[in-house]
């Protein structure tokens, strides 16, 4: 069976249509705004009973904790890390502080506030390869509680989309029960106009879409050919990449996420981060680099 992994970088808004720099805005306008965006999503999730993960900067609990809390403090939803301020954690390899206070202190906040465990971790941007190469990364990681993370967000060299990478073990690193779980296609952002290096010719096993998608239709017909491939091919998984700021700036319904739930949910079952993570541990074949 192919699972349909629902997964969310749960950080703030970025307005990269506003200014050039890089950065994100924790004005209180953009702060309502990444709520809003948050809670749409959430019930559209709610509203199917459909699971999901949603990968938290912890900055944003420093923010707007009590607001977070009362939309993702469901059975439903799985919560986990998204670092403490979003940087790229490659670029901090070798400082030890600053990877324990967005690795090991993110992780702490986060289970403070939810009363959860939390051994998931996706890396913000995402890369080709992930976090192969990168022991002092992993090692920091393992010892904070993290038993696996989302690292292989992107396609040949930095570009997206990024392609159907399945899971493996980080065993070549030294960390062989240490689990890498990928992502798959466009980041939604990305998909719709933050600009960014895209592979040509195209990878993936489907075209990319002729227009840049400026609606919740244009958005599903751009991620749902992975659903039927996943299926088709006996994936393990398929798990999109999206943001609930840039889901909410498409559809503030997230409409995009709804249809792609619906046609996931007929084709197969929808799960969350955290359960494929249990599975694999108990079917270690299943993923890569075991030893």
């Amino acid at each position: 069976m192919s699972y349909y992994v629902a997964a969310y970088d749960t950080e703030a808004v970025y307005p990269w249509w506003d200014r050039p720099q890089d950065g994100f805005s924790y004005t209180p306008e953009h702060i309502a705004e990444f709520l809003e965006g948050v809670d749409a999503v959430a019930g559209v999730h709610l509203e199917r009973n459909a699971p999901a993960s949603f990968f938290l900067v912890a900055k944003m609990l420093e923010l707007a904790g009590p607001q977070l809390r009362a939309i993702l403090d469901q059975p439903l939803f799985d919560i986990q890390c998204h670092t403490f301020t979003h940087p790229n954690l490659i670029a901090l390899r070798d400082d030890k502080n600053a990877l324990q206070y967005e690795l090991a202190d993110a992780k702490k906040l986060i289970e403070d506030t939810f009363g959860r465990p939390v051994i998931g971790l996706t890396a913000p941007g995402g890369y080709t390869d992930g976090f192969r190469g990168h022991p002092t990364v992993l090692e920091v990681m393992w010892e904070a509680g993290y038993r696996y993370v989302r690292s292989v967000g992107k396609g040949p060299n930095g570009t997206l989309p990024a392609l159907l990478d399945q899971p493996f073990w980080y065993t070549q690193d030294g960390f062989p029960e240490l689990l890498e779980t990928p992502s798959h296609a466009w980041h939604d952002n990305i998909l719709t106009g933050q600009p960014a290096q895209v592979h040509w010719p195209p990878l993936l096993p489907w075209p990319y879409p002729d227009k840049m998608p400026h609606d919740a239709q244009g958005v599903y017909r751009a991620y749902a050919p992975g659903i039927d491939y996943a299926v088709r091919h006996g994936l393990i998984y398929y798990m999109p990449i999206f943001h609930p700021w840039s889901i909410y700036r498409v559809d503030k319904q997230a409409a995009q996420i709804t249809m792609l739930l619906d046609d996931a949910g007929a084709k197969m079952e929808i799960t969350s981060c955290t359960p494929i993570y249990h599975h694999i541990h108990r079917h270690p074949a299943l993923a890569a680099d075991k030893m």
